[in-house]
């Protein structure tokens, strides 16, 4: 967009245009805003689950601000419990389930596979996420799977691949990482009895996999 815009200002060819920028950013703040909601949805499903692990979350930052300040981003390397859960969360989650849209752009193989110009493909990134070699018991909530080096870490993906990955990842990471843990700073969480979450999600066929609502209680420390 930069480009295209100095190369509108010294009337060289571009297809840049100021309404292509609006939308560009809109496609922008409506993706950001709509998975990070869902992403912090999901969080508090597997936190209310798990109790083992909020307590132990929650014993971590309030060893480390003393109860006294809110967590901050300059916290993170002090936080290697939260951090592990966080990416057990993006795996548990699979929010999107599905890569997006690619075409081929030449002829491809893929191992006895000929796939032609022009077809249009997708990565279902849930099943590096669930891959049993990796993910050990894949469907229990373990962030203790991600305390021995970052090897597996890196196969957590659900902000997609390569040059295409998600623009706002480390947006979205710095949110989530700020909210949940001043949130558990401040309140002590329950589920409700009656409206108990569940790791099962609305759809499963569905471009943005959600949690079924559910009910959460919230005391003040």
């Amino acid at each position: 967009m930069i480009q295209m815009k100095k190369d509108q200002e010294r009337n060289a060819s571009t297809s840049f245009e100021i309404e292509m920028l609006a939308m560009s950013l809109l496609d922008l703040w409506v993706a950001g805003q709509e998975t990070t909601n869902t992403t912090l949805n999901w969080a508090f499903v597997f936190l209310l689950l798990n109790p083992q692990v909020t307590a132990r979350v929650e014993e971590e930052l309030i060893t480390l601000t003393k109860g006294r300040r809110s967590l901050s981003i300059a916290d993170r390397p002090n936080t290697p419990y939260y951090n592990a859960t966080l990416t057990e969360i993006h795996r548990c989650a699979l929010l999107l389930p599905m890569n997006l849209w690619r075409s081929t752009s030449e002829d491809t193989v893929v191992g006895s596979y000929v796939i032609p110009k022009g077809t249009t493909i997708t990565t279902r990134i849930s099943l590096i996420m669930t891959d049993e070699k990796d993910f050990t018991n894949q469907q229990e909530f373990n962030p203790d799977r991600y305390l021995n080096g970052d090897k597996l870490e890196k196969k957590v993906v659900s902000f997609g691949l390569g040059k295409r990955s998600c623009l706002g990842e480390s947006l979205a990471q710095a949110e989530l990482y700020l909210i949940i843990a001043n949130i558990l700073l401040r309140y002590k969480i329950t589920a409700d009895p009656l409206h108990m979450p569940s790791m099962e999600p609305i759809n499963d066929f569905t471009t943005l996999r959600k949690p079924c609502p559910y009910h959460i209680q919230f005391e003040r420390r």
